[in-house]
């Protein structure tokens, strides 16, 4: 991908950020209350809920704000042009749409990644809950927001044939925070493999091995855990560039893409 179409991307995505200030602040404020109401029912429900309840839960609420907002965000790219009527315009030009599209989506995880990691060092700051970062932590994030991504690019290229998919985003969207133990481990087994199945749920529960029980690379890949989110993320990789080039084939032989 051409720097100038990634750096161009970003500085779109910094002078929405100029111009929708009062929108992040509002999210930030939503988000951040919203938390901590969270955590009042769960502290209520048991009183054995403490502090290392507070940092797992926070892992997986942060973890599910940027990736989840990143693919919602990135399935909706295709829906915006066409409400504007920009669509067939960003397929005429000299780049290829998926580039177009791979750059935007850059863009709007690094958008969201600062905000969601703002959100989590703050709520972390407020509870006293600060836990220590490591490089494997890191890498098992990134894994794990790339896999989101990939599914929200798949979900992009089924908007260019059928213009609108939000009921299917805010499905996905809600099923990513209640099936993938984002905000707290999941024990039944019949929602413990959906975890496995959907993004985040083996990214999570790394995360989790990592800040609370040092895991190391040996016992996350003897666990299982390295190699399911391997798998996991590539599967959805995959599975958003071939969707995403079958819509942008789909959507050029049906003559759609000027479809409002």
């Amino acid at each position: 991908m051409s720097p100038t179409v990634l750096w161009a991307e970003i500085r779109r995505v910094l002078q929405l950020a100029r111009s929708y200030w009062l929108e992040y602040v509002s999210d930030f404020c939503l988000y951040t209350v919203g938390f901590l109401l969270l955590l009042v029912i769960f502290r209520a429900a048991s009183d054995t809920f403490g502090p290392e309840g507070y940092l797992s839960s926070l892992i997986g609420y942060v973890t599910w704000k940027i990736a989840a907002s990143a693919m919602a965000d990135i399935a909706d790219i295709a829906a915006l042009e066409s409400r504007t009527g920009t669509l067939e315009q960003l397929f005429l030009t000299g780049r290829g749409p998926g580039l177009v599209f791979l750059g935007r989506s850059l863009s709007l995880l690094l958008n969201y990644g600062v905000r969601g990691l703002l959100l989590g060092a703050v709520l972390a700051a407020l509870l006293n809950v600060l836990p220590p970062l490591t490089l494997l932590a890191v890498v098992v994030f990134v894994l794990t927001v790339v896999g989101a991504c990939g599914r929200g690019f798949g979900l992009a290229g089924v908007v260019l044939v059928y213009k609108q998919a939000g009921g299917s985003i805010n499905l996905i969207w809600q099923m990513m925070v209640f099936f993938t133990g984002a905000l707290a481990p999941l024990t039944h087994p019949v929602l413990a493999i959906t975890a496995k199945v959907l993004p985040l749920g083996w990214g999570i529960t790394s995360l989790r091995a990592i800040l609370f029980n040092g895991a190391t690379v040996t016992t996350l890949w003897r666990g299982g855990e390295l190699p399911g989110l391997l798998l996991n993320t590539a599967f959805y990789v995959i599975l958003g560039a071939g969707l995403f080039a079958w819509g942008e084939r789909r959507a050029r032989s049906l003559g759609v893409l000027a479809h409002y």
